[in-house]
C-alpha cells in the first residue's frame, strides 16, 4: 500500500530524492549491508533499519540487523516479536566483513573502537563528535528517524506494508512521546500518513506488554530510595537485572508532583547507566549529560530525555567508590550542584 500524503506539511521531495541517489550511490555496489543499531536497540531504531532496507529493496539475507548489547525493555522485546525482527550480536571483526556498515539512529562516536568504520549514518539526534561517512544525513530538527525514513520511503515510492508502518508510527510514538516531546511538523506529517495502514491491534500489545510479578517486589524494594532535592529527584536502583529497569523508572518518576528533573542510575553489569527526563521546558538534558559524564564515559540525548554510560573503573577513578551509598550521593550532588548550586549552600537556604 502506498502511504497517504495529508498535504498540511510540504517535505522536501526533490531533495529527498536526491538524496536516495547519493544513497544508492554508496550501497548499490555491495552485496550485503549491515545495520547497525544502539547497543539496546529501540523502537525508532529498529523500525529505521527494516525501513531502509526496503527503502534499497533488500531482505533480510542481505542486510541484517546488528546490536553490540540486546534489547531489554519489554515493549521492545514485544516489538521484535510480533513484528518478527531479528536483531544479531555484533561483532567488531564481523562488521569488518561487511562491505556497507549503515548506522541508523546512532552516530559512529556512540561505539568508540568497537566500530572500525560507518558508510551511512541516518539519525535525528545532535551531531556527537566527528561523523565520518560517505553518506550522513542528519536531521536533529526532527523528533524521529522514522519520520526521515518515512520520507525516503515516499519518495522512492516503495510499498509500505502493513507490519512496515506499524513498526515506523510505533518508532515516532516512542521517540516522541506520543508527539508530546520534541515534534516538528515533519513527525505529525509522517504520523498522518503511516496512520492508515498500521496495526492498531498489534500496537496495542506491543505498548502493554506483561510485566513479571518480581516487577512489583522491586518496585518495593527500590521505591523507598527515591531523594528529592528541590526540583530535583533522583533514585539509585543499584545493581539490577534487566537495563531497562533504569529508562522505565526514569519515566516513572517524572509524574511525581513539582519534580522539573529526574536521573536514575543503576549498575548494569561494568557500567554505571543513569537517565535523566524532564518535561521539557528547562535546559537540555543532553546537555547536561554530556556536561557531567562526557568526559568519563558516553553521554547524550534531547532536551527531555538523555542517557549517560560510565564504566565503573572510571567513575571510581573519578569518584573514589562505587558503592551503592555513595553513587546515590554522588548522583545527587552532581545534579543538585549543577542545577542550584552548591549542595551545602541549599541546605542552608531551605
Amino acid at each position: 500500500m502506498q502511504l497517504v500524503n495529508p498535504g498540511a506539511y510540504q517535505v522536501d521531495q526533490t531533495g529527498n530524492k536526491a538524496r536516495l541517489q547519493q544513497l544508492r550511490k554508496v550501497t548499490d555496489s555491495a552485496e550485503r549491508i549491515a545495520l547497525l543499531l544502539q547497543d539496546d536497540p529501540d523502537p525508532d531504531g529498529i523500525a529505521s533499519a527494516i525501513a531502509l532496507r526496503t527503502v534499497l529493496g533488500r531482505n533480510r539475507a542481505t542486510t541484517p540487523l546488528f546490536s553490540f548489547g540486546v534489547t531489554t525493555r519489554a515493549e521492545n522485546v514485544a516489538m521484535l516479536r510480533l513484528l518478527d525482527v531479528t536483531i544479531e550480536a555484533a561483532d567488531t571483526e564481523v562488521l569488518r566483513t561487511y562491505p556497507c556498515v549503515a548506522l541508523l539512529d546512532v552516530q559512529p562516536a556512540y561505539f568508540g573502537e568497537r566500530l572500525a568504520r560507518a558508510d551511512v549514518v541516518i539519525d535525528h539526534h545532535p551531531r556527537v563528535g566527528p561523523v565520518e561517512a560517505e553518506y550522513t544525513d542528519l536531521r536533529p530538527q526532527y523528533g524521529a528517524t522514522s519520520t526521515i525514513l518515512t520520507e525516503y520511503l515516499e519518495a522512492c515510492e516503495a510499498d509500505v506494508s502493513q507490519r512496515l508502518a506499524t513498526a515506523l508510527l510505533y518508532g515516532i510514538k516512542s521517540d516522541t512521546l506520543m508527539l508530546n516531546r520534541e515534534t516538528g511538523p515533519a513527525d505529525l506529517r509522517a504520523f498522518m500518513a503511516l496512520y492508515p495502514l498500521t496495526n492498531y491491534s498489534v500496537m496495542r500489545r506491543i505498548e502493554r506488554p506483561e510485566q513479571p510479578l518480581s516487577f512489583a517486589r522491586f518496585l518495593v524494594r527500590v521505591l523507598p530510595r527515591i531523594r528529592k532535592q528541590m526540583g530535583l529527584l533522583t533514585l539509585h536502583l543499584g545493581r539490577i537485572e534487566r537495563e531497562d529497569m533504569i529508562p522505565l523508572m526514569a519515566d516513572f518518576c517524572m509524574q511525581f508532583e513539582n519534580t522539573e528533573w529526574v536521573a536514575v542510575s543503576g549498575k548494569w553489569h561494568n557500567e554505571l547507566v543513569i537517565s535523566v527526563r524532564n518535561p521539557g521546558y528547562v535546559r537540555s538534558a543532553g546537555d547536561v549529560v554530556r556536561k557531567l559524564f562526557g568526559s568519563i564515559g558516553r553521554a547524550g540525548g534531547h532536551r527531555t530525555m538523555a542517557k549517560a554510560r560510565v564504566p565503573l573503573r572510571h567513575w571510581r577513578k573519578q569518584f573514589a567508590s562505587t558503592s551503592d551509598s555513595a553513587v546515590a550521593a554522588t548522583v545527587e550532588s552532581l545534579f543538585v550542584q549543577e542545577f542550584y548550586g552548591e549542595p551545602e549552600q541549599i541546605s542552608a537556604d531551605a
